[in-house]
């Protein structure tokens, strides 16, 4: 018989209270060998006599000397109710590291083993407590550090994606049946508009919904990857100022000294509930400085893979570094999102920041760019003047993310996202066979790859080497 098996659920670290989880068969008898229950409900004397569902208060001991290790709170669930659906002990201790190491070196010295990686959710999948994207959502819930992202993780906790991904399934098995309907009953093999007819109804159910799926990983991986902001300018233009505004705390150095940030610097944050990754370049100009010149090409480098890109130009700057920065900037894909910036406003009147904003958009214009930025604006990170249309200008290219997907359910796991291309991919060629009046049995083959593919999303044809891998990731106390 396996031994029980457990583990810190509470991450480490100093806290009032620490959680040690014991999951398996005998996890009761284990321990009754180290906890002297003082009250209990039921006047239970030990833990194998506590009903389920219930808590008791006592001390936990070493066997071995009799010493009190600890006062501790103990809940006891019984199979198959539990998180696991096998018998398992709760330990509530005191969160200091030592008390934490004592208590499992005594539970293993008393009949339990370390729990390996993710092993409490590996075993509520094994007995089907959750599918494989259930599983995978218990860590987004834990790794969620926005609102937007713990609410896309809950929702797939609770079987959102399980849900579409069995819907999608039933109407490609259903797809399949008419295809042996049409093998069985109908002499014309060649008939092309039974066919296309069945291309239609491909196309108008299962392939929609793959593509509406698929489709929300773009505003999706926002919420497990976060939103890279770079903020780009020439040096001295009020970059890391700005930074420090939307950080909400003095992250980066600002002087008055040109090239004080010779390297990118990051920062995680959430503006308006939309987790960002805020990059401070380098400024970015022509440099003998050795050091400084690696900065500068860090710096254009991060801006190839910027979401937004922040580009600061300040009231004073010259036409020839404006110039220089427009390339690397108006280049940049149409799904990069630009702001242009006219910084330290409060030093200028309005008059002079709206003519530095023309003299860049007509710079722009004469270098043969017909796309303009997609935010014009001025900012003073003195007075906070700006910061709010710049937050208005993330969230409107978050939301602008999702809005080619009618989805309600966002993906954000790549994985996730990977399998359902692949289906989408071979649900499309099965209807282009069709349409084609190709043989069915090279659709039908098409439509069964992809019900593989689906399959992955719940585990129902996942590898185990796939499940090995993917519960690896996981904290050990999960």
């Amino acid at each position: 018989m396996d031994k029980p098996y457990c583990a810190c659920a509470t991450p480490p670290g100093v806290s009032g209270i620490a959680v040690i989880r014991m999951a398996g068969e005998l996890s009761a008898s284990v321990a009754d060998k180290v906890i002297r229950i003082r009250r209990a409900a039921g006047n239970a004397g030990t833990v194998t006599e506590m009903a389920g569902y219930t808590v008791a208060y006592g001390t936990f001991i070493d066997p071995s000397s009799n010493e009190t290790i600890d006062e501790v709170m103990v809940t006891r669930f019984c199979a198959p109710h539990s998180y696991t659906g096998e018998e398992s002990v709760e330990i509530s201790c005191h969160g200091g590291l030592t008390v934490r190491q004592e208590i499992l070196r005594v539970l293993l010295e008393n009949g339990a083993r370390m729990a390996g990686p993710g092993e409490f959710t590996r075993k509520a999948f094994m007995a089907g407590k959750l599918d494989l994207s259930q599983a995978e959502a218990v860590m987004d819930v834990i790794a969620a550090d926005s609102e937007l992202a713990l609410r896309a993780a809950e929702s797939q906790l609770s079987g959102s994606l399980k849900k579409q991904a069995e819907n999608i399934s039933s109407l490609l098995y259903g797809q399949l049946a008419h295809f042996e309907l049409f093998l069985d009953e109908i002499e014309d093999e060649d008939d092309k508009e039974t066919k296309k007819r069945y291309a239609e109804d491909l196309e108008k159910s299962a392939y929609v919904r793959l593509q509406e799926l698929t489709a929300s990983y773009r505003q999706g991986r926002i919420l497990s990857e976060r939103m890279k902001i770079v903020i780009c300018g020439i040096p001295n233009s009020g970059k890391s100022s700005l930074l420090n505004c939307l950080s909400g705390y003095d992250r980066a150095i600002v002087t008055d000294v040109p090239g004080t940030t010779r390297d990118t610097l990051e920062v995680q944050t959430s503006i308006r509930g939309i987790p960002v990754k805020l990059i401070d370049t380098a400024g970015i100009r022509e440099t003998d400085d050795v050091v400084e010149a690696i900065g500068v090409d860090r710096a254009t480098a991060a801006i190839t893979e910027a979401d937004i890109v922040l580009w600061l130009v300040s009231t004073d700057e010259e036409e020839k570094t404006i110039t220089d920065l427009i390339d690397p900037i108006m280049s940049l894909p149409k799904e990069t999102k630009i702001a242009l910036l006219i910084s330290k406003s409060d030093t200028s009147d309005e008059e002079t920041v709206k003519k530095q904003e023309e003299k860049v958009l007509s710079l722009i214009s004469g270098k043969g760019y017909s796309r303009k930025p997609d935010l014009c604006g001025s900012l003073s990170s003195a007075t906070g003047d700006g910061l709010s249309e710049i937050e208005g200008f993330i969230q409107g290219a978050f939301e602008e993310m999702g809005a080619t997907s009618s989805s309600e359910l966002l993906l954000t796991n790549r994985r996730h996202f990977e399998v359902l291309s692949s289906a989408l991919d071979k649900v499309g060629k099965s209807i282009a066979a069709l349409r084609a009046g190709d043989p069915l049995e090279g659709p039908a083959l098409l439509i069964r790859a992809a019900l593989e593919d689906i399959g992955e999303i719940t585990g129902k044809s996942v590898s185990d080497t796939l499940v090995d891998t993917i519960f690896s990731r996981f904290c050990v106390g999960k």
